[in-house]
């Protein structure tokens, strides 16, 4: 009994932390920008499409190193190749704690794309598809999803308080209290990464050694690669599934202009607003399981997505056609609360398609790869174009004519998104009747 338990709590202290290493690695790239955008727009003296270069550059990297990192994952440790991203994401936190230049910032930016991918992102699925299993890895990867929003969302509430309390509340914020501020809470992200890493390297053991495959083996295992690759790309269902992630992953990458358009739109204080979108982010726990639960229960994968999508156009109508005003701030919270719901419903479930569209399973790892790297190119296209209409919408003197701008946007790659689930649902239906089910 005493041996179950000491197991128990060695699986329990191992998933623990895979689920803060998930979290802490992303914390210092993209927290301040979500959360504090207009102190760190302010501390750093740049403006709204010079952030979205940076959000570029780092994705264009880190859409290499999806690629890359794979082999790293099968080669090494991920206990230590965690740990090791971990360290040097922490590293270029307390670099930016410095107040670095433009140039200096494009550069840590490149650095986080590789540090928070290349030896990171294919090590922890690895390691949370083996704390999983033969028999538990749905369980595994809802609770990596879910902790991680949970983690998220506790350290946002956690620095959205004390970084309200070091500004101060009033819409004029001292700019020397705000820069020292930002100090301290960029150094404390690093500090995050830090604690991650030793309890990634304690806490999260080696997998089994794997025997060394002979020459033949591994040529045939890369042919077996190419061939893999060209049934993945003349798949129909691989692509729409890249539609639908790249219309989810854009809806997502609103959230980080929700606090700084509460600002402009409503009036928010920059303290109000990092604290609202704290809070916004537990959203992510609930709206991930519970859009799990409605698929498997009732609507289906397909229905879910399409629901969500729906759920955004609808969102995103009512920002366009409902003018902003201080009294209407209530309005504007339901209205993110719904959207929030949505696009991290579309997070939770949106990898699930590969199982309903009849991808084969022992296509997943190829399919992912191709899906991944063309569904989260918003994360190289979006920040820029956001950025840009912002910055030039606020330049002219009419800053909501630039949000209105993406409002737009975004309700034609929902609207995209969502005759892409219907269409993936009808080749599911097809496939099903072929079989005769």
């Amino acid at each position: 009994m005493k041996g179950q338990l000491d197991h128990r709590h060695r699986r329990s202290l191992t998933m623990l932390s895979l689920v803060l290493a998930g979290e802490a690695v992303f914390i210092p790239p993209f927290h301040p920008g979500r959360y504090f955008k207009s102190s760190l727009l302010s501390t750093f003296g740049i403006d709204e499409f010079q952030l979205g270069q940076l959000g570029a550059i780092y994705g264009i990297v880190a859409m290499a190193c999806y690629f890359l990192g794979g082999p790293l994952a099968d080669r090494f440790s991920p206990r230590k190749l965690i740990s090791a991203s971990l360290v040097a994401t922490g590293l270029g936190g307390l670099y930016m704690s410095t107040i670095p230049s433009f140039s200096g910032l494009y550069v840590l930016f490149g650095f986080w794309g590789a540090s928070t991918i290349l030896a990171f992102w294919a090590p922890l699925i690895r390691a949370t598809r083996e704390w999983g299993g033969a028999q538990r890895q749905g369980r595994a990867f809802g609770i990596l999803d879910g902790g991680r929003g949970l983690a998220a969302a506790l350290l946002a509430a956690i620095a959205a308080y004390a970084f309200g309390m070091m500004v101060g509340g009033n819409v004029l914020v001292d700019p020397a209290r705000e820069t020292s501020a930002m100090r301290a809470l960029l150094s404390s992200y690093a500090g995050c990464c830090f604690f991650a890493a030793v309890c990634v390297w304690f806490f999260v053991p080696d997998p089994r050694p794997v025997a060394s495959r002979a020459v033949d083996d591994q040529k045939t295992d890369q042919v077996g690669v190419l061939r893999r690759l060209m049934l993945v790309l003349r798949s129909p269902a691989v692509w729409l599934q890249a539609v639908v992630i790249i219309a989810a992953y854009s809806t997502f990458k609103m959230f980080d202009y929700y606090g700084l358009y509460s600002e402009d739109a409503y009036g928010l204080t920059r303290a109000d607003s990092a604290t609202m979108v704290a809070y916004l982010s537990f959203l992510r726990v609930g709206g991930a399981l519970a859009a799990g639960w409605i698929a498997d229960r009732f609507l289906g994968v397909s229905r879910s997505i399409q629901l969500s999508f729906g759920l955004l156009i609808t969102t995103y109508a009512a920002f366009l056609f409902v003018p902003p005003s201080h009294e209407l701030v209530w309005f504007m919270i339901a209205n993110m609360v719904v959207s929030c719901a949505a696009f991290f419903a579309l997070r939770g479930i949106y990898f699930a398609l590969l199982e309903e569209s009849g991808t084969p399973r022992e296509l997943t790892g190829t399919a992912v790869g191709v899906i991944c790297f063309v569904g989260f190119t918003p994360e190289i296209f979006m920040p820029l174009v956001t950025g840009w209409l912002v910055r030039e919408a606020r330049s002219r003197g009419n800053v909501l004519a630039g949000y209105d701008q993406i409002f737009w946007i975004l309700i034609v790659l929902s609207l995209l998104g969502l005759l892409a689930a219907v269409a993936l649902r009808r080749l599911a239906s097809q496939r099903c009747s072929a079989k005769g089910l």
